[in-house]
Formats: C-alpha cells, sequence, structure tokens
C-alpha cells in the first residue's frame, strides 16, 4: 500500500533536509527520501496529490533516487533551499505559475542546471514541441507504463534526453519544418580545439553540462567556458542550433543517438 501523501510543508522540510535524510517523521511515517550518498536527487509534481505520491512511490523503489512528492507552490522556495537535480511535472497541473509548461519554465529560470522531465495526457504533435520547447529533457505520454516512466527518468538522470517513438517522430517532423538556421559563413568545426569538439558532440548527445564535466573529468564552469567558445566560433547561439549545425554537415556521422531516443 502506498505511504500517505506528505503535506506541503513537511514534503519541503523533508528536501530541504536531504543532508540529513530520515530526520523528519510525522505520525511515525517517515519522507519519502532514500538513504543514498550518491542518490540522484527528484521532486515529483503532478496534477493531484494521489498521482503525483504513486509516482514517487515508484521511483522511490529505484536505488538511484532519493524522491519527495510535492505541491507545485513550493517548487521554486525548495529550488533555492536545496539540491535537486530533477524535477517530474505533469504537463496538466494548474498552479499560480500557469500549467506544467509554465512550471518548468519558471523551475529552468531558477535552477538552469536542474532536468526536467514532462508528463502529457496525450502525444499530440502541440504536446511535444510545447514540452521540448518548455525545456524539458525528458517527455512522457500518460499511455505508457510505469516501467517505461522508470525508463525515461532514468536516462534523464544519467544526462541524456528521452521521448518515447510517437513523441521522438514529433519531434523530427518539427525539426524538419523549421527552416534552415543562417549559420555564420566562419562557422567551421575544423577551427575548434580537440577539447571543443569533445565537448560540443558530448552537448550534440543531449548530455548536460554536469554529464559532460563528469565525462570528460572537468568542471562544470570549464564545460561552460568550452560550450561559449565553440558557439562563438561556429556562429551558433542554442545547443538546437548546434545540432542542426552539425548533421547538416555530417558531424553527426560518429555521433550514436542517445539512449532513450527511440528512431
Amino acid at each position: 500500500m502506498p505511504e500517505p501523501y506528505l503535506d506541503s510543508q513537511t514534503a519541503l522540510n523533508a528536501v530541504v533536509q536531504w543532508a540529513s535524510p530520515g530526520s523528519l517523521t510525522r505520525e511515525g511515517i517517515a519522507p519519502r527520501v532514500r538513504e543514498a550518498a550518491d542518490a540522484f536527487r527528484v521532486l515529483v509534481i503532478d496534477r493531484d496529490s494521489m498521482s503525483s505520491d504513486l509516482l514517487a512511490s515508484a521511483l522511490g523503489r529505484q536505488k538511484l533516487f532519493e524522491v519527495a512528492a510535492v505541491q507545485a507552490s513550493d517548487l521554486m522556495r525548495i529550488l533555492a533551499a536545496s539540491e535537486v537535480d530533477l524535477v517530474v511535472i505533469g504537463s496538466d497541473l494548474k498552479s499560480a505559475c500557469g500549467d506544467g509548461f509554465d512550471l518548468a519554465q519558471s523551475a529552468l529560470r531558477t535552477r538552469p542546471e536542474v532536468s526536467i522531465v514532462l508528463l502529457l495526457r496525450d502525444s499530440s504533435h502541440e504536446m511535444v514541441v510545447n514540452a521540448f520547447r518548455s525545456g524539458a529533457r525528458g517527455v512522457f505520454s500518460r499511455q505508457q507504463s510505469i516501467e517505461e516512466f522508470l525508463d525515461c527518468v532514468a536516462h534523464v538522470a544519467k544526462g541524456f534526453i528521452w521521448a518515447g517513438r510517437s513523441e521522438t517522430t514529433s519531434l523530427l517532423q518539427a525539426i524538419r519544418n523549421i527552416p534552415s538556421v543562417a549559420f555564420s559563413p566562419a562557422g567551421n568545426t575544423a577551427a575548434l580545439t580537440s577539447r571543443e569538439l569533445e565537448v560540443v558532440q558530448h552537448a550534440a548527445k543531449g548530455m548536460t553540462n554536469k554529464a559532460i564535466a563528469g565525462s570528460l573529468c572537468l568542471s562544470e564552469h570549464t564545460v561552460k567556458n568550452y560550450l561559449f567558445r565553440a558557439f562563438e566560433k561556429l556562429g551558433v547561439s542554442s545547443r538546437i542550433e548546434l545540432l542542426f549545425y552539425l548533421t547538416i554537415r555530417g558531424q553527426m556521422a560518429e555521433i550514436k543517438m542517445p539512449l532513450g531516443i527511440e528512431d
């Protein structure tokens, strides 16, 4: 039987106390925080308390995660007060910030390094495109299984972008319909240093700065600087333009598609 849903303040306190998990209880019930030094810290904010609690329970059974189901109204305070790695948000929730897409954008403005997984009520083209435009790194349809949901979160936690078959089809269609990007004539991957090219190739796989730093044994600040210089040299201004640039120029041949992206 799922544990009772923690009220807003209790959940907030539990998340803030992640540094010493398990120290807070309510009527003998331990908060949904796992004792694991290297666990990935996840918040779940779905359209209602029951859905949030069920998803948090499913994730909490995985050793990889420390999980708390919280209210949308508490998200910004939690992000400001504690370390959070990933936030799962239901797109159809209603909050003071708007719907789930609006909440995702607000979360990323507060903590740009946090990964977002958006839960969609359907896999329509508009919903999928809006999810990625809102900054989601994982897009999951409610029609999919709980096992696929766990797979989605696990892949995003590792620094990849995740989408199911129908969601990927919508994304690829959106990319095909975007007019060609006007790249700088001076843009040339040959102008990149070997290290810049390494960082660029990792970024093109959909990896976060944190994941790239871990993979290449660099600091996140160094990765950010490499990307900034590479963007200037290539004449692009975002990772999406970077992906277009490498694809158009055949530079993606040696880059494998991220795990979790189905063609």
